[in-house]
């Protein structure tokens, strides 16, 4: 009995509630922000503290429905009146975006715009249905990274982001064509370019003479997934490039990439063959699930001149082994001679006639090693 009591006098320490409220809101900032908010509940100590998060990360698909979501954004926001300190990030997701009117964003986006804000995310969930951009978000001026997703950008007076370097676009539609170009120049800045289903209307409208199109001279990273040969030359400063579903291209229109020097392709063997010669400082290439193509192989006319020059490593993912790939990996084996490392990722790496076949391969560098992963 005497141990018992004096195990229940044991004080007991809540350790968290004597931080800090710097530290208290640092990390409540890494929690969406209705569940920063729950914490409230906990005690009168941690009422204050979600108030001074640097991040505010609302989600409709938290909410039991829109009503409910809608409400708790607005009371957040009245919360939230008198801060004075800075938002870094902000994230907005929603799947039932339509019946969010533009007046209801623009004060919200207005909100965060005066705090400061340097990460927007907003992002309609609703793969069905897109909506306009709201355009205040064409002004921040103070934001460095910028994603947006499933929206619809038509005309607009100005686009100004001064700061930002990265932008992602997910499922974004512009209309006409030409207000992409608008949209792009008014990141002068910008180094990481990201698009996923990237859409235009009417792409032949880039053929019209009017449509100028310069390289972005500050873009250093490009990730372009369904976009369109005719912009391409909007990004030939680049220096890392991913580029993926290239179907009906027309590979005249490609400019060259005097500055790139890492690259990652999704597309058939003949066709990355082809388009080479476009790239001839190419120093670290990936070919990603590559389509393996049909019919008879045919060799290049001439080397492109960064298998002859320039290129150090390369990796072939996916590989199964078929007569294609294995005549691309043996083509780029003999006529690199920089190459240093030829890497096969594939998850028929047992079948070791396989390996003995590639093995057998000349090898245009002294010093390229093959292998296998």
């Amino acid at each position: 009995m005497t141990s018992f009591s004096c195990w229940r006098s044991i004080p007991t320490v809540d350790r968290i509630s004597d931080m800090p409220d710097s530290i208290l809101s640092h990390i409540l900032s890494f929690l969406p922000t209705k569940l920063a908010v729950t914490t409230t509940i906990l005690s009168k100590r941690w009422k204050p503290v979600w108030r001074s998060v640097f991040t505010l990360d609302f989600d409709d698909k938290t909410f039991p429905d829109f009503n409910s979501f809608r409400r708790f954004v607005d009371l957040a926001m009245f919360r939230l009146r008198d801060k004075k300190t800075d938002i870094y990030s902000f994230t907005f997701k929603l799947s039932h975006s339509s019946r969010f009117d533009q007046r209801q964003f623009d004060r919200i986006l207005k909100f965060v715009m005066e705090r400061g804000v340097k990460n927007l995310k907003f992002n309609m969930t609703d793969k069905q249905r897109s909506i306009n951009l709201p355009p205040r978000i064409l002004s921040c001026k103070t934001l460095q990274i910028l994603t947006l997703g499933n929206l619809l950008i038509k005309k607009f007076d100005k686009v100004d982001f001064p700061l930002v370097k990265t932008l992602h676009l997910d499922r974004v539609f512009f209309t006409p064509p030409q207000c992409f170009v608008k949209f792009i120049y008014g990141f002068p800045i910008l180094e990481d370019l990201n698009t996923k289903s990237f859409l235009l209307s009417s792409p032949e409208l880039f053929d019209d003479p009017a449509v100028k199109l310069n390289a972005l001279l500050n873009l250093a990273k490009v990730r372009i997934c369904y976009g369109m040969d005719d912009m391409m030359t909007l990004f030939c400063k680049a220096k890392i490039l991913h580029l993926e579903q290239m179907c009906g291209w027309n590979l005249k229109r490609l400019p060259m990439f005097h500055n790139l020097t890492h690259m990652e392709l999704d597309q058939m063997y003949i066709v990355i063959l082809a388009i080479l010669p476009h790239f001839p400082n190419l120093q670290h290439f990936i070919i990603q699930c590559a389509r393996r193509g049909k019919g008879f192989w045919k060799y290049p006319p001439t080397v492109p001149d960064c298998l002859s020059s320039q290129l150090k490593t390369c990796c072939v993912r996916s590989y199964i082994g078929t007569e294609y790939e294995f005549k691309f990996v043996k083509y780029i084996m003999q006529h690199s001679n920089v190459l240093e490392t030829m890497t096969i990722q594939s998850t028929c790496l047992e079948n070791d006639r396989m390996k003995l076949k590639l093995s057998s391969c000349t090898r245009g560098s002294t010093t390229c090693k093959l292998l296998f992963d």
